[in-house]
């Protein structure tokens, strides 16, 4: 099969996965009335998908260098696809969290095998090719919140199901690439991997949590659920513009300090959410999506260098994870306290992690 052709599957296949990261955002006021759920608890949605997706990276990257990349890939969708197409038929919140933490699991196989399939496919464009992967990614998260749209006019629940569909036939192509296997890699860890997992979690876990959160926190001071969805997903669509910024990476040579300077740049101005100001809340959201992509990138470049880049980029984003999803947890419980409380945890938390770079040995 053509690089070319592996390529676009991959990239359409990382849009419908981005997605399922976030459609369920808009629908969590809704699923609180519905299941007479303390808005609380609600954290705890995104938390099990980041559990899943987090306690399953570093098996995928074992998974993926005995089963190979494509397959392990498009297995992960899958179960994304199937998670989605049963939480429509949920009776109670405790089902909702038990199939997003197996959707989770599906993210988990799909991510570091897919991000390796390109490694591999084109290694002399690295850094451009994460970087329309992270792309991907925007675009499909803003797709995942924007779809909260729909859930005015046909109900959460069929709208869910609609757009859990769309992954099965895309699952299946993806499965059947022939392409993206690594015979027989060593099982080996990556020292710089872990510390900029570590590093990058803060920034990690606040995007995310905005991603899913933010709906919620805008409904909560009184915003309509389809302006909160619209500014959020803004958020989300500026991240594509940092992955397009991908040929940036390639250029320049102290990556680590690019990353550094996209994180304090990012997570900053998010201080101006709690007014509620519409252009503060589009600034803040717009930055922080297009530096968080961009310093991702940055990092994924940095690992996928190593001579098991599947296993590299699992440990990376497994500490992100692990790490990162505590943030959606601390959101929920502070912003029932405080407005402002939330969004200081989360500049603070990003930020103070970012020391750990002086360790990395490559730059």
């Amino acid at each position: 099969m053509k690089r070319s052709i592996i390529v676009i599957i991959i990239m359409l296949a990382r849009v419908i996965y981005s997605a399922y990261w976030f459609y369920l955002a808009p629908a969590l006021p809704i699923i609180s009335i519905e299941f007479k759920v303390n808005k609380a608890l609600l954290g705890l949605v995104p938390f099990a998908f980041i559990v899943g997706a987090a306690s399953f990276q570093i098996p995928a990257g074992i998974i993926a260098s005995r089963l190979g990349n494509a397959k392990t890939a498009g297995l992960g969708l899958f179960a994304m696809a199937i998670t989605g197409l049963l939480i429509p038929f949920s009776t109670n919140f405790y089902e909702v969290l038990i199939l997003r933490l197996i959707a989770g699991i599906g993210a988990a196989l799909f991510f570091s095998t897919g991000a390796a399939i390109l490694s591999t496919a084109y290694p002399e464009r690295v850094g451009t090719l994460l970087g329309i992967y992270n792309a991907a990614f925007g675009l499909g998260s803003g797709i995942g919140l924007a779809w909260g749209i729909t859930y005015a006019f046909l109900g959460w629940r069929l709208s869910t199901l609609l757009l859990s569909a769309v992954g099965v036939p895309l699952a299946l192509t993806v499965f059947f690439v022939q392409s993206g296997y690594i015979h027989s890699p060593r099982i080996r860890f990556s020292r710089d991997a872990v510390i900029i997992g570590i590093a990058t979690s803060g920034f990690w876990g606040t995007y995310i949590t905005a991603g899913n959160l933010l709906p919620t926190y805008a409904v909560g001071r009184g915003l309509p659920l389809y302006v909160s969805s619209l500014l959020t997903s803004i958020m989300l669509f500026s991240s594509i513009f940092g992955g397009l910024s991908g040929r940036i990476i390639d250029a320049i040579k102290n990556r680590v300090l690019l990353i550094v300077v996209l994180t304090i740049v990012g997570t900053v101005p998010l201080i101006t959410i709690p007014t509620l100001n519409v252009a503060a809340i589009v600034i803040a959201g717009g930055l922080m999506g297009f530096t968080n992509e961009l310093a991702l990138t940055a990092a994924y470049a940095l690992v996928a260098r190593h001579e098991n880049p599947t296993l590299s980029l699992a440990t990376l984003n497994a500490l992100n994870m692990i790490i990162g999803m505590w943030l959606s947890i601390l959101f929920t419980e502070t912003m029932v306290i405080s407005y402002s409380l939330p969004w200081i945890l989360m500049i603070l938390i990003s930020l103070a992690l970012l020391p750990l770079l002086k360790l990395v040995s490559v730059t």
